[in-house]
Protein backbone atom coordinates (compact mmCIF):
# COMPACT_ATOMS: atom_id res chain seq x y z
CA UNK A 1 0.00 0.00 0.00
CA UNK A 2 1.35 3.44 -0.93
CA UNK A 3 0.78 6.57 1.16
CA UNK A 4 1.72 10.26 1.10
CA UNK A 5 2.44 12.34 4.20
CA UNK A 6 2.29 16.10 4.76
CA UNK A 7 4.54 17.85 7.24
CA UNK A 8 3.68 21.02 9.19
CA UNK A 9 5.10 23.28 6.45
CA UNK A 10 2.86 21.75 3.80
CA UNK A 11 5.66 19.83 2.10
CA UNK A 12 4.74 16.37 0.89
CA UNK A 13 6.78 13.27 1.64
CA UNK A 14 7.14 10.91 -1.29
CA UNK A 15 4.82 8.01 -1.83
CA UNK A 16 6.27 5.09 0.03
CA UNK A 17 5.49 1.94 1.87
CA UNK A 18 4.47 2.65 5.48
CA UNK A 19 7.33 2.19 7.92
CA UNK A 20 10.02 2.53 5.26
CA UNK A 21 10.17 6.32 4.99
CA UNK A 22 13.72 7.63 5.34
CA UNK A 23 12.80 11.34 5.07
CA UNK A 24 15.01 11.84 2.01
CA UNK A 25 12.16 11.90 -0.51
CA UNK A 26 10.48 15.08 0.67
CA UNK A 27 8.84 17.37 -1.88
CA UNK A 28 8.56 21.17 -1.87
CA UNK A 29 5.74 23.26 -3.29
CA UNK A 30 6.34 26.00 -5.84
CA UNK A 31 5.55 28.58 -3.15
CA UNK A 32 8.22 27.16 -0.83
CA UNK A 33 10.83 27.27 -3.60
CA UNK A 34 9.77 30.82 -4.52
CA UNK A 35 10.19 31.95 -0.91
CA UNK A 36 13.60 30.32 -0.70
CA UNK A 37 14.81 32.02 -3.90
CA UNK A 38 12.95 35.27 -3.16
CA UNK A 39 11.10 35.34 -6.46
CA UNK A 40 7.42 35.15 -7.45
CA UNK A 41 5.88 31.69 -7.70
CA UNK A 42 5.02 32.34 -11.37
CA UNK A 43 8.75 32.65 -12.07
CA UNK A 44 9.27 29.21 -10.55
CA UNK A 45 6.48 27.74 -12.67
CA UNK A 46 8.20 29.05 -15.81
CA UNK A 47 11.50 27.44 -14.80
CA UNK A 48 10.25 23.94 -13.96
CA UNK A 49 11.24 20.90 -15.97
CA UNK A 50 10.94 17.16 -15.65
CA UNK A 51 13.29 15.50 -13.16
CA UNK A 52 14.89 13.48 -15.97
CA UNK A 53 15.29 16.58 -18.21
CA UNK A 54 18.94 17.16 -19.12
CA UNK A 55 18.57 20.97 -19.27
CA UNK A 56 20.68 22.30 -16.35
CA UNK A 57 18.76 25.57 -16.25
CA UNK A 58 15.44 23.90 -15.42
CA UNK A 59 14.39 23.26 -11.83
CA UNK A 60 13.72 19.51 -11.52
CA UNK A 61 10.05 18.85 -10.73
CA UNK A 62 7.27 16.29 -10.86
CA UNK A 63 3.72 17.08 -11.87
CA UNK A 64 1.05 15.51 -9.67
CA UNK A 65 -2.33 16.17 -11.22
CA UNK A 66 -2.49 19.94 -11.69
CA UNK A 67 0.24 20.87 -9.22
CA UNK A 68 4.01 20.70 -9.40
CA UNK A 69 6.19 19.25 -6.64
CA UNK A 70 9.92 19.79 -6.43
CA UNK A 71 11.97 16.99 -4.85
CA UNK A 72 14.00 18.60 -2.06
CA UNK A 73 17.18 16.62 -2.82
CA UNK A 74 17.16 17.45 -6.54
CA UNK A 75 16.38 21.10 -5.81
CA UNK A 76 19.34 21.35 -3.40
CA UNK A 77 21.62 19.74 -6.02
CA UNK A 78 20.33 22.09 -8.75
CA UNK A 79 20.91 25.10 -6.50
CA UNK A 80 24.46 23.96 -5.68
CA UNK A 81 25.25 23.38 -9.39
CA UNK A 82 23.86 26.81 -10.30
CA UNK A 83 25.94 28.60 -7.68
CA UNK A 84 29.10 26.62 -8.57
CA UNK A 85 28.77 27.62 -12.23
CA UNK A 86 28.92 31.27 -11.20
CA UNK A 87 32.05 30.72 -9.09
CA UNK A 88 33.88 29.05 -11.98
CA UNK A 89 33.43 32.09 -14.21
CA UNK A 90 34.41 34.47 -11.42
CA UNK A 91 31.10 36.30 -11.37
CA UNK A 92 27.65 35.80 -9.95
CA UNK A 93 25.42 33.94 -12.39
CA UNK A 94 21.81 34.98 -12.62
CA UNK A 95 19.47 32.13 -11.89
CA UNK A 96 16.51 33.89 -13.50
Amino acid sequence: MLVAAFNAGGAVSALSTPGKSDGLDEFLTTDEVAQRLRVHSTTILRRLGAVDDADPERIPAVRVGRVWRIPRREFEEWLARSSQAGRKTGRQRRLF
